[in-house]
C-alpha cells in the first residue's frame, strides 16, 4: 500500500468518526467546545418520540436525533439523556415536571420546557431563557415550585457561554454565577455601543426583584488553603437589573439595613464588559469588593444610594455613561451643609452617589453624564492614576467632585498596614479636565470640588504624613452658573486639612467666569496644616479673583 493510500484511508476514518459523533471536540484545555448550529442529520440515529411511551427509555441512546412532537409529562422523575444527541422540539413539543440531565446534548427547534430542574451539559453555544421554563411575573414567580433563581443557575451550569435573556424576569432570591458567562438581550447588537451617552438605546429584557428589597447576582465563593476565593465572571450587553427605584427616590420611605446590590462582585469574581445596561433602584447598583472589572459603555444608573462602587478593583474604564437621581440614606427635604457633612464623614459609603471610585488605580472616567446626585463623584483613600475628562456634571445636591482622602476606621482593622503600605493612602496623579458644572440650582456643599485630607483611622499606625491630596491637576473646566443667586460664603474649592503639610492641587486654564461663586477657596474651621493650590491663567467671575480666600486663611493655604 503506498503512502497516498495510507493517507486517504487515515482521512476517510476520520471523517467517519467524527460523522458517528455530534460531540464538537475540545480545547486544548479538555474544555468543550460549542455550536450553534446542529449536528447534520446524516452522521446520527432519528427517532420520533412517542407520547404513549415511557419518556426516559426513549432517550437513552447515544448518538441519536429524538423528535419532541407532543407534552411528554416527567411526572417528578429524572431523565438522563443519550450521549451527544439532539433534542429536536416541533411546534407542539414540550417537556415538563421533572429533571432532565443533559450529555453533550444540542437542543434545536422551538425548545420548551416548563416546571422542569438541569443538569449535565449543552452543546448550545447560545441559549435562550425562555426555552426553560422562567417564570415571565411577579405572580407565577412567587407561586411557583420551581423559583427563577433555581433556573437560571441550572442553566448557567449547562449552557455555552451565551444566554439571551428574552424578558423580563422576577428573581425572588440571589442568583449566584459560578462560571463564565454572557447574558444579552435578543434586540442589541455593537452598533448600539455608542461613544456618547445621548444614545436613543434603552435595555428592556433582564431581571427585577419581586419586592425592591433584594439583590440580583453575585459570585460562588469556596474555601481553598484557608483562604476565600472566588470564581465566575460575567459579561452584559443590553441588560436592566431592577430593584426598586421609588424606594431610593424617596429617601425618608425606606430601612438603611435592607442593603441591595444590583451585582456583588467579590474578590476573585469578574465583571469585564457592560454595554447598554441599565441599573436601578439598589443600594449599589455595582459593588465591586477588588474584583476584576474592565469597561462599562453607555450603562445607566438610576435611583440608586450608589451608582457604582468600585473598590479596591483592577484598572478599568466608565465611559458614555449615565449617572443620575443617586440620594442619600437621610431626609432630602432637611438638608442643610452641618449635617450632610456629619453624614459623609460618618456614613461615607451611604450617602448618595453616582459613581465611588476608592483604592482603585488607572480609572478612566470619560464622557459620562452625571446629574441630581448628593454627590456625582467621589475619589477616596489610594487612589492613583485617575482621568475624570469630558464629562457633564450638572446640579448635584451636595456637590460635584469630592476628593476625600481619608482611611476609614471601616477597615482599618480588616487589612495590616506597616508604615512602607501608608503610601498607598494618598490622592495621587489624579487628573480632572475638560468637563463642564452646570448650575442651575443652589446645592447644599456650595462648591465644585471639595477636598478632605483626614487621619483618624492611620493615627493608630504611628504616621499620618502620607494621608494627603496631591498631584492633583484641574485643568480646562469650565462652570455654566445660571442660577440668580448664590450663597454669601459660596467658593468654587472647599478644603479640609487635618495636620497635613503636603497636598497640592494645580488648578489651571478653568474658566470659571460665569460661577456665582463669592470666593475661589474656602477653608473649613478646624484645619490646620498647609495646602498648596498653584494657580496658572484661571478666569475667575468679577469679584472674585485668585487671591479670594474666606476666612483669613492664607497660612494655612497658599496660592502660588
Amino acid at each position: 500500500m503506498n503512502y497516498r493510500k495510507i493517507v486517504t484511508i487515515i482521512t476517510i476514518s476520520l471523517c467517519l468518526s467524527g460523522l458517528l459523533s455530534c460531540r464538537l471536540g475540545v480545547d486544548d484545555n479538555d474544555n468543550t467546545l460549542y455550536t450553534d448550529k446542529s449536528p447534520a442529520d446524516s452522521s446520527m440515529g432519528y427517532k420520533i418520540l412517542s407520547a404513549g411511551a415511557d419518556f426516559s427509555s426513549q432517550v437513552s441512546e447515544s448518538n441519536y436525533i429524538y423528535i419532541v412532537n407532543s407534552e411528554f409529562d416527567l411526572h417528578g422523575g429524572t431523565v438522563n439523556v443519550g450521549a451527544d444527541s439532539v433534542l429536536k422540539f416541533t411546534e407542539n413539543g414540550s417537556i415538563k415536571n421533572g429533571t432532565i440531565n443533559f450529555n453533550s446534548t444540542f437542543l434545536e427547534g422551538p425548545v420548551s420546557f416548563k416546571d422542569m430542574r438541569f443538569g449535565g451539559s449543552l452543546l448550545n453555544r447560545t441559549v435562550k431563557l425562555s426555552w426553560f421554563g422562567a417564570n415571565p411575573d411577579t405572580a407565577s414567580e412567587k407561586a411557583a415550585g420551581i423559583k427563577n433563581k433555581d433556573i437560571i443557575e441550572d442553566v448557567f451550569k449547562c449552557m455555552g457561554d451565551t444566554l439571551i435573556v428574552d424578558g423580563f424576569y422576577p428573581v425572588s432570591s440571589l442568583i449566584t454565577i459560578d462560571r463564565s458567562i454572557n447574558l444579552r438581550s435578543p434586540d442589541w447588537n455593537e452598533k448600539l455601543c455608542t461613544k456618547t451617552y445621548e444614545n436613543s438605546y434603552e435595555p428592556t429584557n433582564g431581571f427585577y426583584t419581586t419586592d425592591g428589597k433584594g439583590s440580583l447576582f453575585t459570585f460562588y465563593q469556596y474555601e481553598e488553603g484557608g483562604k476565600t476565593k472566588t470564581k465566575g465572571s460575567v459579561n452584559m450587553f443590553g441588560i436592566y437589573l431592577k430593584g426598586d427605584p421609588q424606594r431610593f427616590l424617596n429617601a425618608t420611605n425606606y430601612n438603611t439595613d435592607d442593603l441591595t446590590w444590583g451585582i456583588i462582585l467579590p474578590w476573585g469574581g469578574s465583571v469585564a464588559a457592560v454595554y447598554n445596561c441599565k441599573f436601578e433602584g439598589f443600594s449599589q447598583g455595582i459593588r465591586a469588593l477588588g474584583g476584576y472589572i474592565e469597561k462599562f459603555q453607555n450603562v445607566t444608573f438610576n435611583a440608586c444610594e450608589i451608582g457604582l462602587y468600585a473598590l479596591y478593583a483592577s484598572d478599568f474604564e466608565v465611559f458614555s455613561c449615565k449617572f443620575t437621581n443617586c440620594l442619600p440614606k437621610y431626609d432630602l427635604s432637611n438638608l442643610n451643609m452641618n449635617a450632610s457633612q456629619s453624614a459623609i464623614d460618618n456614613g461615607l459609603r451611604q450617602i448618595g452617589c453616582g459613581f465611588m471610585i476608592e483604592g482603585c488605580g488607572m480609572v478612566n472616567c470619560a464622557n459620562n453624564l452625571f446629574e441630581n446626585n448628593f454627590i456625582n463623584l467621589i475619589i477616596n483613600e489610594a487612589a492613583i492614576i485617575i482621568n475624570v475628562s469630558n464629562n457633564d456634571f450638572i446640579d448635584p445636591l451636595y456637590t460635584d467632585i469630592y476628593v476625600y482622602n481619608d482611611y476609614q476606621s471601616l477597615r482599618s482593622g480588616i487589612l495590616s498596614l506597616g508604615s512602607a503600605d501608608l503610601q498607598k493612602y494618598c490622592i495621587d496623579n489624579v487628573v480632572i479636565s475638560d468637563n463642564s458644572f452646570k448650575r442651575t440650582k443652589n446645592a447644599c456643599g456650595k462648591c465644585v470640588v471639595r477636598f478632605a485630607n483626614g487621619f483618624h483611622a492611620l493615627y493608630n499606625h504611628g504616621s499620618v504624613e502620607w494621608s494627603r491630596v496631591t498631584n492633583l491637576i484641574i485643568s480646562k473646566n469650565t462652570v455654566l452658573d445660571t442660577r440668580g443667586t448664590a450663597a454669601s460664603d459660596e467658593a468654587i474649592f472647599e478644603v479640609s486639612n487635618l495636620k497635613e503639610d503636603k497636598s497640592k492641587v494645580t488648578c489651571y486654564e478653568n474658566n470659571f467666569s460665569s460661577s456665582k461663586a463669592k470666593y475661589y477657596i474656602n477653608l473649613w474651621q478646624g484645619s490646620t496644616g498647609k495646602y498648596t493650590f498653584i494657580n496658572k491663567r484661571n478666569t475667575f467671575p468679577a469679584g472674585v479673583d485668585e487671591s479670594k480666600i474666606r476666612n483669613d486663611t492664607l497660612g494655612v493655604i497658599v496660592c502660588e
